[in-house]
């Protein structure tokens, strides 16, 4: 689990050297991005629990290679983040057209320097006030229902955690995405790349896309520092840290 201490310069990706990229795996196949004329692709190595394998095929240019294999974007993201972990290499991975997994953590990988930044900011010096973030995670409802795939980011200290910051999808809402603090929804809504492809549009030219993206990450995060500073102080006040 990764932590910082309050006080220490949050990590920095520059930092270290970037190391060369994996090599890129050819086929003979059409590439399944939009609008792209290259017929070099391989097919995506993602094979889910019931066997299935994703009928999708990546070029170069729009593949992600991960243990010497091609992937599409989002069955990569699957593989990265659970491949190694909760599910094993040898074991089941999520259903194919389970999108859950991959959008918390790709919603989450966009929000997480905001959320640091402000968690890092309520940080009181003098104390042992800890920020962590968590992997991707699923979280298997007590009472039954529907799986959610969460990212987590906390603030806590020797008495345990002061407040926790959720990215959450629930396979039965697919696609909207949730941010809570704490039990409280602040965000909720699909995002709109994938809106757009649920209506037959076609993609937006770059610029225009990454604007479209940074709103719907604005949006979501907008409610969510003022239900974090209120929390923060609930949970100071009841264990007596209010005004410390």
């Amino acid at each position: 689990m990764p932590f910082w201490k309050k006080g220490a310069e949050p990590p920095s990706p520059s930092d270290p050297a970037v190391p060369a990229g994996p090599r890129p795996v050819r086929g003979v196949l059409a590439c399944s991005e939009y609008a792209c004329g290259r017929h070099d692709a391989a097919s995506c190595a993602y094979v889910d629990r019931r066997g299935r394998s994703c009928p999708t095929a990546w070029c170069p240019d729009h593949q992600v290679v991960m243990a010497g294999r091609a992937f599409c974007r989002r069955h990569a993201r699957i593989f990265g983040a659970v491949g190694g972990g909760e599910f094993q290499m040898g074991q089941a991975l999520p259903d194919l057209d389970n999108r859950s997994p991959s959008l918390a953590d790709y919603v989450g990988d966009a929000l997480e320097p905001r959320v640091l930044q402000f968690l890092w900011s309520l940080c009181r010096p003098g104390t042992n006030d800890q920020v962590a973030s968590e992997p991707l995670r699923v979280v298997h409802p007590t009472g039954g229902g529907s799986r959610r795939w969460d990212r987590t980011w906390k603030i806590y200290d020797h008495t345990g955690v002061i407040v926790q910051v959720t990215v959450e999808a629930d396979e039965s809402r697919d696609p909207e995405v949730d941010l809570k603090v704490g039990r409280n929804t602040v965000g909720q809504a699909v995002p709109p790349w994938i809106a757009r492809r649920f209506q037959g549009l076609p993609a937006l030219a770059a610029g225009a896309d990454a604007e479209e993206r940074e709103r719907f990450y604005a949006s979501l995060w907008q409610a969510a520092p003022a239900q974090i500073v209120l929390e923060v102080e609930q949970s100071r006040s009841a264990i007596g840290y209010l005004g410390r």
